[in-house]
């Protein structure tokens, strides 16, 4: 089968089974499953710009990223405010995002390990197929998004250090501020891009394109930066929560969430009143859901929300950053065994969130942690060296979630990448081998060559041949060759 044919098969077939979710689990049907996301969608609809109730008070806010909340008033606008058609549009458009996510997600295998078409493929098959991203495709939340716009913003880094042209780093800069649009902590990406411009171009003609890049990001977000300062009165990056999420997972009574442990929600889970089947397990698990709540529920007194609601929005965060180091300082060691079960949680599961006590769940999470790691293991040192930009925005964002909060949303987007890496192990297991390549026109265009004579074809291909450590087959002449093997 052509590799466009198999690409566009992976990429249909995550789309239908994301849709066939979406269809059966029923979730646009469950009520209160919007969140902060619905409230400013539903504010910008009726005029009132983008704002929120926040601790105890309204108005304008930066309590979210713009842009995930600007998609669900698209679909409200489409829809019905709040209705279960509209989030059902939402929903069958997060599933046709998962499709857009493994196409991010071939180029982003294509361009760490040109040639080895195999790792693409199975990297696109396990996330077509991986249960979490097809489940956050039922949910209204950011983390589908967020991954998707993570893998290509990474794919484009690779491409513009391979390239080195302008266009590809502005790309690359516009597709990371659309990332901190969406979740600003993702933006730590920024030093994985770096890396992977600097593997492609050399440090010295990295800069460049890292200018550009840095550039085009800016840009793109400096409208809304402008916007926070004009509401707030003071600087605001992109969110104004960092405090109020640090107290989250960090004050007195946290279990290093956002939610609460209880034992209502045990009983929330043995309970199915009826339900049969998939839609009747989903049903069950957000209810359990909505039992366990918010810190904020058990923390936060009313005395406490008329103090908050007194003052501006990031003075609100400012405050209970306070309250969370005080609590930190008066007990040291809490705030390392908290890190240590964050984690732990992000790793493994958040014991503290219902869903994650599900069986299908569970067996996937640890199928790719594990595949993960045997693939890392696997993929011999000059892949693992192109697969360390990867690597190190995954742990980047880890240590922050271990430092300050997590969820089991956090981890969804680096699961792509963690199917790069499963991909590259498992790849050399079924055989995967090194492609011939002409130098014909399409397919230097398919490697992203472009031939200049036989010398400069062949230091390019050995340029590439960071998989094996076997010797480049040249040409006994010294002659166009026909084809040259690429070792990946």
């Amino acid at each position: 089968m052509p590799d466009r044919r198999f690409d566009w098969f992976l990429i249909v077939l995550a789309i239908a089974v994301r849709a066939a979710a979406v269809l059966v689990l029923q979730s646009h049907t469950v009520p209160h499953s919007t969140y902060e996301h619905g409230e400013i969608a539903a504010n910008l609809l009726a005029g009132r710009g983008f704002s929120v109730r926040f601790l105890g008070a309204e108005g304008p806010t930066s309590q979210q990223a713009p842009l995930y909340p600007a998609l669900v008033a698209g679909a409200y606008a489409v829809g019905g405010v709040g209705t279960p058609r509209a989030l059902l549009v939402l929903e069958l458009g997060q599933a046709a995002l998962g499709g857009l996510l493994v196409a991010a997600v071939l180029g982003l295998a294509r361009e760490v390990a040109p040639g080895r078409h195999r790792l693409a493929w199975l990297s696109g098959l396990m996330v077509a197929l991986h249960p979490t991203l097809i489940y956050a495709a039922t949910h209204v939340q950011v983390a589908l998004l967020a991954a998707t716009l993570l893998t290509a913003t990474l794919a484009w880094a690779y491409r513009a250090g391979r390239t080195g042209r302008d266009r590809d780093a502005s790309g690359t800069g516009l597709l990371l501020a659309a990332l901190a649009m969406t979740d600003p902590i993702l933006a730590l990406a920024a030093a994985g891009v770096t890396w992977a411009v600097m593997l492609g171009r050399g440090r010295r003609r990295a800069l460049r394109p890292l200018v550009i890049v840095a550039l085009s990001a800016a840009t793109g977000v400096a409208p809304w930066v402008a916007r926070n300062t004009w509401v707030h009165g003071e600087f605001v990056g992109i969110k104004s929560t960092f405090g109020y999420a640090f107290w989250q997972g960090n004050c007195s009574l946290s279990q290093g969430t956002d939610k609460v442990v209880r034992q209502s929600v045990e009983r929330a889970l043995n309970q199915d009143e009826g339900r049969e089947g998939l839609s009747g397990l989903n049903q069950t698990l957000w209810n359990a859901r909505h039992e366990a709540g918010y810190i904020d529920d058990i923390a936060l007194s009313a005395g406490d929300y008329r103090e908050l609601a007194s003052v501006s929005e990031p003075e609100r965060s400012r405050r209970l950053l306070r309250r969370a180091c005080a609590d930190i300082r008066a007990e040291p060691g809490r705030y390392v065994r908290l890190c240590l079960r964050r984690f732990r949680y992000f790793v493994l599961f958040d014991e503290t969130n219902p869903k994650t006590r599900n069986v299908v769940y569970r067996a996937s999470h640890l199928a790719l942690t594990i595949l993960a790691a045997l693939g890392w293991c696997l993929a011999g040192s000059r892949l693992r060296r192109r697969l360390g930009p990867t690597a190190l925005t995954a742990a980047l964002v880890a240590a922050f979630h271990a430092l300050t909060i997590v969820s089991a949303r956090f981890h969804i987007p680096i699961e792509p990448l963690m199917a790069i890496w499963a991909a590259a192990g498992l790849s050399r297991l079924v055989g995967d081998q090194p492609r011939l390549l002409t130098t014909s026109k399409a397919s230097a265009s398919t490697s992203g060559l472009e031939p200049h004579g036989a010398s400069s074809f062949i230091s390019r291909a050995a340029m590439w041949r960071f998989a094996s450590r076997e010797p480049l087959t040249t040409p006994a002449k010294p002659t166009i060759p026909a084809e040259t093997q690429i070792s990946s």
